[in-house]
């Protein structure tokens, strides 16, 4: 009987540094999954990469076979020996990685508990997976079971009222170390859905922004048409970190696009003027020396889970009513795979 295998790592079990080197985009998504289906072990595969994890769930006739291949492909990607990253996985089977992907998608396993936009990952994640050939009765079957739960639970329960998410936290983190926005210069370097949320969140606050963004200059116009701010080349960043008060940072890159010695030169010519930096991508766009230099805060995506933190016991119990409703659907894929 084929069984199903989640090993994945996240905000919970690994710091920001580990979890940048296992993230994958889609082309590199789609690329594992066929890798592992190609293994003798593996039938079926998905793999879900946020700012917050990355797991790959999979079917498979032999468990223990099928762990250590994906462990070695994880291993691998990230630069690091098997039995290291091992101590940071976890790797629930059956009706407990059934659990783990409900909660995922319902938003119960996110940084910002109730946040709406993981469900869309999923979703993309499982597409992606799909036009690979990579799915098949068992994860299909799993993973739409997945998604209707993640509805019920924001049907049933208040649990993302109000909207937050990282981005907001982002910007009302700034808000709450520089006070108004309205009158601050702010640049967000990106223009993906993260950007829009910034965007969404500035312009609730009162504030515009730079977008810097060459590959989806379009969608940065577009966003900016529609909350206020201009689209500069990313070329031309240096020359607007001269001038801004707040970066939020989150691209797709693989590697930093700020670096430390880039900045410090930047912030000679900024006459002591202290310069706020959010790095809320995984990987990180920004050096993390930039955080000594004089004159500079650096916050990446584990220093915005410290302050979530302190907020928790706002969605408390629309969670546990939301567990309640997980619990549910799990006895009913238990029942689908006796």
């Amino acid at each position: 009987m084929n069984e199903v295998l989640l090993l994945g790592i996240s905000h919970k079990t690994a710091p920001v540094a580990l979890r940048e080197r296992a993230a994958m985009g889609e082309r590199e998504g789609e690329r594992f999954v066929r890798e592992a289906i190609a293994t003798p072990a593996v039938e079926e595969a998905v793999v879900i990469s946020t700012c917050n994890r990355t797991e790959v769930y999979v079917t498979t006739h032999d468990p223990v076979a099928a762990e250590t291949a994906v462990l070695g492909m994880l291993a691998a990607r990230a630069g690091i020996r098997p039995t290291a990253l091992a101590e940071v996985i976890y790797s629930p089977r059956n009706c407990d990685a059934a659990r783990q992907l409900y909660g995922v998608t319902a938003g119960l396993e996110s940084m910002i508990v109730g946040e709406a936009e993981v469900q869309g990952q999923v979703k993309r994640a499982f597409e992606l997976a799909q036009s690979a050939g990579a799915t098949g009765p068992m994860l299909n079957r799993l993973f739409a079971a997945a998604l209707q739960t993640g509805k019920r639970v924001r049907t049933e329960t208040t649990i993302g009222e109000g909207g937050a998410s990282v981005p907001s936290v982002a910007v009302d983190l700034a808000r709450d170390l520089l006070g108004d926005l309205r009158e601050r210069s702010v640049a967000i370097i990106g223009a993906g859905e993260t950007s829009e949320l910034t965007a969404r969140a500035l312009h609730d606050q009162g504030a515009a922004a730079v977008f810097f963004a060459n590959r989806r200059a379009d969608r940065a116009r577009s966003i900016a048409a529609r909350f206020g701010g201009e689209v500069v080349a990313l070329e031309d960043l240096p020359a607007q970190l001269e001038r801004a008060d707040i970066v939020v940072a989150s691209t797709a890159s693989p590697h930093p696009i700020v670096g430390a010695g880039e900045l410090e030169l930047v912030m000679t010519k900024r006459e002591e003027r202290p310069l706020l930096l959010i790095d809320i991508a995984v990987p990180r766009d920004i050096d993390s020396a930039c955080g000594d230099l004089d004159g500079v805060t650096l916050y990446d995506i584990d220093d915005l889970q410290r302050v979530v933190a302190r907020n928790l016991e706002v969605r408390e119990a629309e969670a546990q009513r939301a567990e309640g409703s997980v619990e549910d659907e799990i006895r009913r894929f238990a029942r689908w795979m006796g």
